[in-house]
């Protein structure tokens, strides 16, 4: 190894250690609040502090990004939002929940992306939504290694298996099983990737919008 290896080596680590101090000021907000954080997790600049931040809880290098809103509700208790180690999700997402999102290992969300375990009790003509409160929650589950494009929205009780892909701008109100690729608004089965897999399928061109 030459001198100008070592250099920049150096250089790689006193970087390294100036991005996990800015991300540990960053979080403390956050941990104060009851947050936790596993190792080498962060949660970019911006994340609201006013919602209820205890129950949520970041397994080791999870990465969230900037603008998050993060909320555990006031109207419930013993709400939590967990989400799996190795998992990345991107900026301006919105994780609401009553009673249970939990979101596997290894998964990348995409950037404006909600996940929320109930809804606003809207459907009484005699009491205003902001009387109404919310409907009680149903648990979403997002399994390992799954992909959600950009601006979709995951709603109250969908369960996603293993490996499953959903694209960009997609609605999901029902449950698919592991390595589906869905889309559309309400989401809909548009091809299973084992099947793509073992049968030489030609998958379809959906949009789904990698960057976070």
């Amino acid at each position: 190894m030459n001198l100008v290896d070592v250099r920049r080596l150096q250089t790689e680590n006193h970087m390294n250690i100036f991005s996990k101090i800015t991300g540990h000021l960053i979080s403390v907000p956050a941990r104060i609040k009851g947050m936790k954080f596993g190792k080498n997790s962060f949660i970019g600049p911006g994340y609201t502090v006013a919602p209820i931040l205890g129950g949520v809880t970041l397994g080791n290098n999870v990465i969230v990004g900037r603008n998050a809103w993060l909320d555990i509700s006031r109207n419930t208790k013993g709400g939590q939002i967990i989400i799996g180690g190795g998992t990345q999700i991107g900026r301006n997402a919105v994780l609401s929940a009553c009673k249970k999102i939990s979101i596997g290992k290894k998964c990348l969300i995409s950037y404006n992306v909600t996940l929320i375990d109930h809804d606003h009790d809207v459907f009484d003509p005699s009491i205003s939504p902001m009387d109404a409160g919310i409907t009680e929650g149903k648990e979403v589950i997002v399994e390992d290694e799954c992909f959600i494009g950009a601006h979709s929205f995951i709603l109250k009780g969908v369960h996603l298996g293993k490996h499953c892909v959903v694209g960009a701008n997609s609605v999901v109100t029902n449950s698919f099983p592991a390595y589906s690729v869905i889309a559309g608004s309400p989401a809909k089965l548009i091809r299973n990737l084992k099947n793509i897999k073992d049968h030489g399928e030609e998958n379809d061109n959906i949009s789904l919008n990698a960057s976070i």
